[in-house]
């Protein structure tokens, strides 16, 4: 297209440059370039030089400033004829004769120049809409110019009597118009005539038509009228052929006009079409991309459900709508030990254990005829009489349109160990790891059908609790694992001296209980403890050491009407009152027991809200100076004011309290009320009070002994605590800070019931007191016994080369008095002196004592 607008654009220039030739050298011929037209102006041939020129430079500005100059001559031209002036025209051209013809261009010719001039500057600006515009004017000029030359009508290019369009001028200006035209090829008429689609194909087919055929049949139209073929009055009306010219030109460029706009829309559907193509072709490519990919993945799934099917650590087979086999993997004939052709149809069913074939066969006959699935867990016996359990669950295929049941499909899994598992899971929850004994568990549900049984017979049913008697002894010295040894050499034995029909279990630590049904006699009950009793106390050899080890045992006998929990209870009761008087021994509890027990719970409930009700109050007893008969202290004593029971000992409740943890409230109650009543006491005198050792170990005793000193204001030099010998021991292990902590603080330590406990010079030596209390088993038959006597001695001995301060506690009468102070016993207290009263300062008559 390129090429094709520069050599028309250089034929232009070349036809204008041989014109100005000819009008240089006075050839006409030249002017004319074909004999007998009409001679091209000079200045008309420099106008198309210039413009053929601007199409033919590459350089833009070149181009611009050519066709500028073209266009300024034609309008120079037109503003001459605007004003009636050659505008001396003549002179532009120097050395040309123009020997008195016009020398201006015809009008037509500048309005053609001036529209391929502006057409080529906005081509060259890229504004191709306004470039096709004024492209196309020129080119309607030149083609009536073409036709009046054709048809032989002067008047399509001559306008008003002026100068008239040479040919080759009307010629050239066609060709440079194309030429505009081309210089961008891809828009307009030009654009449609080079798409090689549905548009370009009917502007390739009609453009030549509309351009040729309006010409030709002009042309016959002229000729026929000529020939005097049509009567006058065509002639008029068409004037002489101009009209039928100007006719012919308006329906080639509307009906090209026209052609253009149907191809410009045809276009927008062949494109709309592409893209719908495009888009189909990139669905349809989608498509089959993913047709590819699902047939793909359904072949590798296909692929992997057989690899799985076939690895899969269950048996699956396949049955028919009647339940018969029709396929099943390997893991199904390792299960059954049977062969695919042995499994096929109901062959399968001879896997299933005898014991489970009838169950299993009803069932499965029932799910086939319901058409649903199937679970169950049966047992599975080889040929071999191997025993397995399996779960099996089946579920029906259905038809994806009838929803009739086609098949089955089934899964066998092996689940003998995990019944394995169960069983000794089942069997852990109810038996001892150890000694593979009943646990608690399984001896109370025993012991209850026991009961029921009892409640049939009218038999009695004895519970034994056995608890071993220095068995921690044992673990000590000989270790745990000797320990685990004896209590299941025990185990063994009990197992061996009890019935057949007896339980024998361990229900933790060295506890074990024996369950007695069908027992008619207080003899039975004796002779079955007597021999567990004999069994246990055998020696026991472990390895080359020997252990041995004794039971207190605690019986308790029950009806049908009592319960596994409460005989159970009784029994254990029944053995701590064995152990507590003397161990190696059993006792059967009884009526007797039952209330000692039941005043126990009672007093346990009745003193835990004792605190808080403000039962607790304490009195006081005097401690004196036996050499100077003067009071130096008192002693604060727990009581309880029990409610509608009165004054209660501290024997009667402080150990419960120990037991039960509410020794620490009761002890701090204590300690306030001691030290509140201290503040108002003559003479400095001091407060003793004592501390249990289970509150003595606390963390914060310490901290609750200084808040209250604080609280009261007592100095603490004027706070005795009495501590016993356990409370010091433990003291040792777990609370010597503490013990450290009250000694620094000011306040004064004493040992309770010095000489009865667990005492040794090393404890004296450890820990550093201010007092030891003589307990009053060894005052109280100071008078009648040497042994005392010296023992008291020696505890006063003692106290003075440790320089520690003795109380002789107990003291009831005027010999033991005299007794101690001849020993040299410095301090004392009994009734001799007073009785535990409310008042902190109770009234000694020292003188009835002194005189006595």
């Amino acid at each position: 297209m390129q090429r094709a607008r520069r050599v028309g654009a250089l034929f232009v220039a070349a036809v204008g440059l041989i014109v100005l030739v000819g009008w240089y050298t006075q050839t006409t011929p030249l002017t004319s370039v074909v004999p007998g037209l009409v001679s091209m102006k000079p200045t008309t041939a420099v106008a198309l030089i210039l413009l053929s020129l601007s199409l033919v430079f590459t350089q833009r500005r070149a181009g611009l400033s050519l066709a500028a100059v073209a266009i300024a001559l034609a309008a120079v031209t037109l503003v001459g004829y605007g004003v009636g002036s050659t505008l001396g025209i003549a002179e532009w051209m120097p050395g040309i004769d123009l020997s008195g013809v016009e020398p201006r261009m015809a009008p037509s010719t500048a309005v053609a120049i001036v529209l391929v001039g502006g057409a080529a500057i906005a081509g060259t600006m890229m504004r191709t809409t306004v470039m096709q515009v004024l492209a196309y004017g020129p080119l309607a000029v030149s083609l009536i110019a073409l036709l009046g030359y054709g048809y032989g009508v002067s008047s399509l290019y001559t306008v008003a009597g002026f100068t008239s369009i040479a040919l080759h001028t009307a010629l050239g200006i066609a060709i440079l118009s194309v030429a505009v035209l081309l210089q961008n090829p891809t828009v307009g008429l030009i654009g449609l005539l080079r798409d090689r689609g549905s548009a370009g194909e009917m502007t390739r087919r009609f453009v030549p038509f509309l351009f040729i055929a309006p010409v030709l049949l002009g042309g016959l139209r002229v000729w026929s009228q000529r020939q005097g073929w049509f009567d006058g009055w065509f002639d008029v009306w068409f004037d002489g052929g101009s009209g039928l010219a100007v006719l012919i030109a308006s329906v080639t460029v509307f009906g090209i006009v026209l052609t253009w706009l149907a191809a410009v829309k045809l276009r927008e559907l062949d494109g709309q079409r592409d893209q719908a193509m495009g888009a189909l072709a990139m669905l349809n490519q989608s498509l089959e991309y993913a047709v590819d990919d699902r047939t793909k993945e359904l072949g590798e799934a296909a692929d992997k459900l057989q690899t799985l099917i076939k690895i899969a650590p269950v048996g699956i087979v396949q049955l028919d709508a009647g339940g018969g086999l029709l396929t099943a993997n390997d893991q199904w004939l390792a299960l059954s030990d049977l062969t695919i052709a042995e499994s096929l149809g109901d062959g399968w069913a001879q896997a299933i254990h005898p014991d489970d074939s009838a169950r299993v066969s009803t069932e499965w006959g029932v799910a086939v005829a319901a058409g649903s699935g199937y679970e169950t867990a049966l047992r599975f016996r080889t040929p071999q009489g191997q025993v397995n359990w399996v779960q099996v669950s089946t579920a029906p295929i259905r038809d994806e349109h009838s929803c009739v049941v086609t098949g089955h499909l089934g899964t066998v899994t092996d689940i003998t160990e995990l019944r394995n598992a169960e069983a000794r899971v089942e069997h852990l929850a109810f038996h001892d790891p150890l000694t593979n004994l009943p646990n608690r568990l399984l001896l109370l549900d025993r012991l209850h059908r026991a009961l029921l049984q009892s409640a049939g017979n009218g038999r009695g049913v004895a519970v034994f609790f056995i608890d071993l008697d220095r068995f921690k002894f044992v673990n000590d010295t000989l270790g745990h694992h000797c320990g685990d040894a004896v209590l299941t050499e025990v185990g063994i034995r009990l197992r061996l001296n009890a019935r057949s029909t007896d339980t024998v279990s361990r229900i933790g630590g060295d506890e074990f209980v024996v369950i007695c049904p069908d027992v008619c006699s207080d003899r039975d009950v004796n002779t079955i403890a007597d021999g567990l009793q004999k069994a246990i106390a055998e020696p026991i050899l472990i390895g080359d050491q020997i252990a041995s080890v004794d039971a207190s045992i605690g019986i308790a006998f029950g009806l049908g009407h009592d319960g596994a929990e409460s005989l159970l209870r009784d029994a254990d009761q029944a053995m701590y009152l064995a152990k507590d008087r003397g161990r190696a021994r059993y006792e059967v509890f009884d009526d007797d027991l039952r209330g000692r027990i039941e005043r126990r719970l009672d007093t346990e409930l009745a003193l835990r809200d004792a605190v808080q009700g403000g039962e607790i109050e304490t009195w006081f007893q005097p401690i004196v100076d036996l050499q100077r008969h003067t009071v130096v202290a008192t002693e604060a004593l727990a009581r309880w004011r029990r409610p509608e029971k009165g004054l209660v000992s501290p024997a009667e409740f402080i150990t419960i309290a120990e037991e039960v943890g509410l020794i620490q409230g009761i002890g701090t109650t204590v300690l306030g009320q001691a030290c509140r009543a201290a503040v108002s006491l003559p003479g400095r005198m001091a407060v003793s009070v004592n501390v249990s050792p289970r509150q003595f170990v606390q963390n914060d005793f310490g901290v609750i002994v200084k808040r209250i000193l604080t609280e009261t204001g007592l100095p603490p030099d004027q706070l005795w605590l009495e501590l016993t010998e356990s409370a010091v021991l433990d003291a040792i292990g777990s609370a010597a800070r503490t013990f450290q902590e009250l000694r620094a603080l000011g306040v004064r330590l004493a040992i309770d019931d010095f000489g009865t406990g667990y005492s040794s010079f090393m404890h004296l030596k450890s820990f550093t007191v201010d007092l030891l209390k003589i307990d009053l088993t060894f005052t109280r038959d100071l008078e009648r016994s040497a042994q005392d006597r010296a023992i008291v001695e020696g505890i006063v001995r003692l106290g003075d080369s440790l320089h520690l301060d003795v109380v002789a506690e107990g003291i009831e009468s005027i010999g033991q008095r005299d007794l101690l102070m001849a020993m040299g016993c410095r301090y004392g207290q009994g009734y001799l002196f007073s009785k535990p009263q409310p008042d902190a300062f109770p009234a000694v008559d020292f003188g009835e004592l002194v005189g006595a």
